[in-house]
């Protein structure tokens, strides 16, 4: 089995929902929730072979740090296989995400269902929500958080792999827990050298209003995943 341990930051330093950062150096900004679907965790192995694991989780930080869990085939691992990366989708794929209804067709504390996705489901726009990342701008400090963003992004356009080469390789096997610890820097996910997301005058998208916007964002959070140092 493999658990990865997500923990959040913002432009490399360690936060939590809740918190208060800088936003150009001079603003605040207050985190107000961040969730996404994390969807088929695979390894790499050192021949270039990728090993699915078919796994779908939620993830959401309130404002604790997440974990997530991937089971793979005991007779591919079972000897013990070397890794050398770690691939996983951001979003739900095409078969499930098109479903009629689809979270009537899953149990209710499933990732997909009714209870276990509440609040991440499009019923005008059939599909679910990939992901969600929302706070508040305030002008100056001491001034109230008056701008708020929001980015809301699905359709199957928009679903993302994030791709990461672990720094030395690991053998896996089927009877072993192996832990990855894996930052999400919510700063990189909104600027990067290639492009800077506006977020007091179009900071708020839920991807058919303003589809460009959607795509420039999940780009970005694309790039924004790495392990722990």
């Amino acid at each position: 089995m493999v658990d990865l341990n997500f923990s959040l930051a913002w432009n490399g330093n360690s936060v939590s929902i809740g918190d208060t950062v800088l936003y150009q150096e001079s603003m605040p900004l207050r985190l107000e929730k961040f969730k996404c679907y994390i969807e088929n965790i695979s390894l790499r192995d050192i021949e270039g072979n990728w090993i699915s694991s078919g796994s779908i989780d939620l993830i959401e930080f309130m404002p604790s740090n997440e974990i997530t869990s991937a089971e793979f085939g005991a007779e591919i691992m079972k000897r013990g296989v070397e890794v050398d990366a770690i691939r996983f989708g951001i979003g739900v794929d095409t078969q499930h995400n098109m479903l009629d209804n689809a979270p009537a067709t899953f149990p209710n504390e499933h990732p997909l269902g009714i209870v276990g996705g509440a609040g991440m489901y499009w019923t005008w726009a059939t599909g679910y929500i990939f992901t969600k990342f929302e706070g508040k701008v305030a002008l100056a400090e001491g001034e109230g958080f008056a701008d708020p963003f929001a980015f809301h992004t699905g359709t199957d356009a928009l679903y993302r792999e994030v791709v990461i080469e672990l720094p030395e390789k690991v053998c896996v096997a089927a009877e072993d827990l192996i832990e990855f610890d894996i930052v999400i820097d919510l700063g990189a996910s909104i600027a990067s050298p290639e492009d800077e997301l506006d977020l007091l005058n179009d900071g708020i998208t839920h991807t058919i209003n303003d589809f460009e916007l959607a795509e420039r964002y999940v780009n970005l959070l694309d790039d924004a995943w790495s392990i722990a140092e």
